[in-house]
């Protein structure tokens, strides 16, 4: 589940960087309808992640511990930030098994 979770994050991460490199004319002369195409993407997937932090913090921020950088995490990772949230250790459990 970490490699799907570390490799989802990596996915974002070029998706993020391709938008905003291209966006800032990384790629040469855009035309206006490429522009708005790029523009138009990149808030769907702002919107997507904020919906998806709004319906984490409502529903999860009480039963999970949360951290400082846990929404900008969201925010930018979208679901995979989400998993590995969920996949860290509740602070009422102990890290040692129980013993038969």
């Amino acid at each position: 589940m970490k490699v799907i979770i570390i490799a989802g994050k990596v996915v974002f991460a070029v998706i993020w960087l391709g938008l905003f490199a291209l966006l800032a004319g990384a790629n040469g002369e855009l035309s206006t309808q490429s522009i708005g195409l790029l523009s138009l993407l990149l808030a769907v997937m702002v919107i997507t992640h904020l919906l998806l932090l709004g319906i984490f913090v409502a529903t999860m921020k009480e039963v999970f511990p949360w951290r400082k950088g846990d929404s900008w995490q969201i925010l930018a990772f979208g679901i995979f930030a989400w998993l590995s949230i969920l996949q860290r250790p509740k602070p009422d459990q102990d890290s040692t098994p129980p013993r038969p």
